[in-house]
């Protein structure tokens, strides 16, 4: 472990003789002395002490004092008055270039000057941030607090020593809530979510430890990879589980993350928004959490995201809209839906081309082909990073994107009232048997038909079969199928049943 070093300040004021005093727990460290940077070395046992002083300061009888009783653990730096904009930088450079890289540090504002106190907490932020530095304490000797309360203090009155810890951990807090509310970015939220229980069950401080601050720390942060991700599907799971753990974490926040339970009711409204209990299912529900993620993505300027599920999105729509089919499967959205969105936009080009169709048949088809070829080519300047000749400029793809969650909100109008779920298997019957179906055979038949089937899918039957095996596969996947249903050119998709929640 690094060793630890202490940055202090001294002046020239009078300063009285008392007992300061430390708390941790059970433990009680005390020092008299009329200098505080002495009694921050006795209690915490630094191995160097830093006292920045002015000249003035420097010559006073203080510091005389000081380096003989701390001998060679002091060291002097010299700083000015602060009397200027310019000089108080001049304190900061001098302090944050006092610490190296990793170090255990204390900083002590007890004896600082005039506005010293504001440049501390901003030279702890910073090393923190950009050093890696350990901020072990930040302390303040409250001599003004000491009982008893005498004029002039005697040598046994006892001040307590302050620690002003929390308050920089707030700007961390107050970093993190910036980051998820204007970014949807949880890390650095979720790492003091984290820090904090750890640091809890460590040190074992006070009762009732806290136990659901990590468990939503981790799930902020899956819910916020899942946003820049832009996985509509994997937002709205963790946003629908992470619902009744922002709710039951609420005591503890109170508790142990005071920062956090303040800002919990905007997490919670910023994650409630995109909740649903089944993102598998396509609806106009389903539908309508996309278009809601889109816009909040490119609120939120994560443009590149909101362009690639705003893209996503059409597709969607156009499955919903033809209302068959796996909307997930990936051959179906590439073969089947993209090509026709193709085919219609390269037809508004004025090329021949063959559209199919079902997809003519689709109230605002020919929008939605104007609508597929503005994202595609808003997706290729995107994704082309500006490396071609004549790259749209940065304002205009931006002011495209803007409007991006309008023209998609115009298409929900038509968006028809039925379900699409994911997951589908088909099995095609005649691939059970071979040539021959064979009675005697038949729980052969309806164990590899479970197997194929799995739990909880939609199940397509197809193929040539007797209707002896169609009936007796149909009743062995009631209760394993959520949905099952048959297919033929003459028939078309026929729904055998249907099991679903919500």
């Amino acid at each position: 472990m690094a060793s630890l070093k202490a940055l202090t300040f001294l002046g020239k004021n009078k300063y009285e003789t008392v007992t300061y005093v430390w708390k941790e727990g059970q433990v009680e460290c005390v020092c008299q002395t009329h200098l505080f940077p002495e009694a921050v070395a006795r209690i915490f046992q630094t191995e160097k002490v830093l006292v920045f002083v002015t000249p003035q300061a420097k010559a006073h009888a203080h510091f005389q004092t000081l380096t003989q009783r701390l001998g060679n653990t002091l060291q002097p730096v010299d700083i000015p008055e602060g009397r200027s904009e310019a000089e108080l930088w001049q304190i900061f450079d001098y302090v944050a270039d006092s610490v190296e890289e990793g170090e255990r540090v204390i900083l002590d504002i007890t004896h600082a000057f005039r506005s010293i106190p504001m440049i501390v907490f901003a030279v702890a932020a910073y090393l923190r941030r950009v050093k890696n530095v350990h901020i072990e304490r930040i302390i303040y000797g409250a001599y003004e607090a000491r009982e008893p309360l005498r004029t002039p203090p005697q040598p046994e009155d006892r001040a307590p020593v302050f620690d002003l810890t929390p308050l920089l951990d707030l700007l961390d807090w107050l970093s993190g809530a910036e980051f998820l509310l204007r970014r949807s970015n949880a890390t650095l939220l979720a790492e003091r979510l984290e820090h904090v229980q750890r640091q809890a069950w460590q040190t074992r401080a006070g009762d009732n430890l806290p136990r659901r601050l990590q468990s939503v720390a981790g799930k902020l942060r899956l819910f916020s990879q899942a946003m820049h991700l832009a996985r509509p599907r994997d937002v709205m799971q963790y946003a629908r589980e992470l619902k009744p753990m922002l709710e039951a974490v609420a005591a503890e926040a109170e508790q142990w993350a005071k920062p956090f339970a303040v800002i919990l009711e905007q997490v919670r409204s910023e994650v409630s928004q995109f909740a649903h209990d089944a993102p598998d299912r396509l609806d106009r529900e389903n539908l309508q959490k996309q278009l809601t993620l889109v816009k909040h993505l490119v609120e939120k300027e994560l443009w590149m995201q909101a362009v690639a599920l705003a893209r996503e999105w059409v597709v969607s729509w156009v499955a919903l809209q033809k209302g068959e089919g796996d909307w997930l499967d990936k051959n179906y959205r590439e073969r089947q839906i993209e090509h026709a969105l193709g085919a219609a936009v390269q037809r508004l080009q004025g090329k021949s081309v063959e559209v199919p169709e079902w997809f003519d048949s689709l109230t605002r088809s020919g929008e939605i082909a104007k609508v597929w070829d503005e994202l595609a080519q808003l997706r290729n300047d995107v994704a082309h990073c500006g490396m071609r000749q004549q790259a749209a400029r940065i304002q205009r793809i931006a002011q495209r994107i803007k409007e991006i969650p309008q023209r998609l909100k115009v298409l929900m109008d038509d968006v028809p009232d039925r379900t699409l779920y994911g997951g589908r298997v088909v099995i095609d019957l005649k691939d059970l048997y071979g040539e021959v179906a064979k009675l005697d055979e038949l729980p052969v038949y309806l164990q590899r038909a479970k197997e194929l089937a799995g739990e909880g899918n939609e199940v397509v039957l197809t193929g040539q079969a007797p209707i002896w095996l169609y009936l007796a596969i149909a009743h062995a996947l009631h209760g394993k199928a959520r949905r099952l249903l048959y297919t033929s050119p003459a028939t078309g998709e026929v729904c055998i049943f249907e099991h679903t929640s919500g």
